[in-house]
């Protein structure tokens, strides 16, 4: 009822005081460990990082744009897109298929939000069962005024291969843009039937590491042009978007891209507590 009447600005407020002194987020206590260890290790400073107050806000400000209704929010939403489609509409223009490649940034939803409302208006995200279930559901979509289908990692090979061909005929055509998560760490898709060939070997934070390669293998099959962006959450939701890069050069530039990110906004990135982050070894 709050998030619906505009007091998104309270609400955040009094969340991050609670989750500062530990009356919420509770739940993540472990992860903050890790996440601040994760955090000391590749920046090589000091600091911590409060997974707690990451998710609430996170849940705060989905809620604020999909059930809540909240205007503010999804006035910045509306500002996001329209700064993404600045660099999208003209990729359409000259008949380049487009691959929109959203990191784990303030929220997997609204970012999905915002790339689902770039030119074409119509969009296929790759995503977790979980995710499917949990957040990208019909009346969500609805909600959020999102033109929106998704397509499932976790399923067997037969499937998965017959939705993302559909899927890139599509993009292909230019009838719609594919989402993928560039950084979605290996270890995450290492139960599915892809997983284990699916990594792309690289440097990041001076130390060698494995990438999920879905974004260069899409982009390479249909020779898409890629559109890196991430959300931040600064005074209200903002949008950092990279120029294109071309399907032949994802692979040396999707590095950088993640590092540069993760550097400059660490306190929006959603990954901090995954144990391995990308650095396992098997």
């Amino acid at each position: 009822m709050l998030l619906r009447r505009g007091y998104i600005t309270s609400v955040l407020f009094v969340s991050n005081l609670l989750c500062r002194v530990g009356l919420l987020g509770r739940q993540y206590r472990n992860r903050n460990k890790v996440a601040t260890e994760n955090f000391r290790s590749l920046m090589e400073t000091k600091g911590h990082i409060n997974m707690g107050w990451i998710a609430v806000r996170r849940f705060i400000l989905e809620e604020a744009a999909t059930w809540g209704q909240n205007q503010k929010i999804m006035a910045q939403v509306r500002v996001c897109t329209l700064e993404l489609d600045s660099v999208v509409a003209p990729l359409h223009q000259q008949n380049k298929p487009v691959v929109l490649a959203p990191l784990h940034m303030v929220s997997d939803v609204l970012a999905t939000m915002v790339g689902a409302g770039v030119t074409p208006g119509n969009a296929t995200v790759v995503v977790s069962s979980s995710a499917e279930q949990q957040k990208y559901n019909a009346s969500a979509r609805e909600l959020g005024q999102v033109n929106l289908s998704y397509c499932s990692i976790h399923q067997g090979n037969k499937v998965l291969a017959s939705q993302l061909m559909t899927a890139m005929t599509e993009t292909a055509a230019g009838q719609k843009n594919m989402i993928v998560f560039p950084d979605i760490t290996p270890d995450y898709t290492v139960q599915t039937e892809e997983g284990a060939s699916s990594k792309l070997s690289c440097h990041l934070f001076n130390r060698a590491a494995k990438l999920h390669n879905g974004v260069v293998r899409l982009s390479s099959a249909i020779s898409a042009q890629v559109v890196f962006y991430h959300l931040y959450y600064q005074n209200g939701l903002k949008i950092k978007v990279y120029p294109p890069v071309a399907a032949k050069d994802v692979a040396t530039q999707m590095p950088a891209i993640i590092e540069n990110a993760v550097r400059h906004y660490p306190n929006d990135w959603l990954l901090w507590h995954s144990h391995s982050l990308y650095f396992i070894s098997h």
